[in-house]
């Protein structure tokens, strides 16, 4: 079994691991897309109402105004923590980057190490063939 063959095993691994980091960095992708999406959607809720309050300002009771800025408020909140959700999920895909780059440099690198023994194997190889023609032909001069 010559090295190369014996290395396939590992680089098969490096190569699964890094499309392993691949599928993560568009889960968390596809993650952050969704959580800004909802974001988006707060604050187009958000701006409804406050556009809702400037039309129908007469028309609140000083209760219904007091419920309405409070519920303005309780949306401001969930904004807020949106937004720190969001930036989370960007981290978190950074992070997945980064690993995704780290396996793919090691995939990189462990397919350089086989391609350089591969070509190794076969100047040994040729070398070997070259040699067994030459015994060949020495052989065929010392015997006429």
């Amino acid at each position: 079994m010559t090295r190369t063959q014996r290395l396939r095993p590992v680089m098969q691994h490096a190569d699964k691991k890094e499309r392993y980091a691949l599928q993560q960095v568009a889960l968390s992708q596809a993650v952050l897309d969704c959580e800004k999406t909802r974001l988006i959607q707060l604050q187009d809720y958000k701006l409804e109402y406050q556009q809702k309050k400037k039309i129908d300002i007469g028309v609140f009771t000083p209760i219904e105004l007091q419920e309405f800025n409070r519920f303005m408020q309780q949306l401001d909140q969930t904004i807020e923590s949106q937004m720190e959700l969001v930036e989370l999920r960007l981290q978190e895909l950074e992070q997945q980057r980064r690993l995704w780059t780290a396996t793919r440099i090691d995939s990189k690198k462990m397919h350089k190490v086989v391609e350089k023994l591969q070509k190794q194997e076969f100047v040994e190889q040729e070398r070997k063939e070259q040699k067994a023609q030459d015994e060949l032909a020495q052989r065929k001069n010392n015997s006429r």
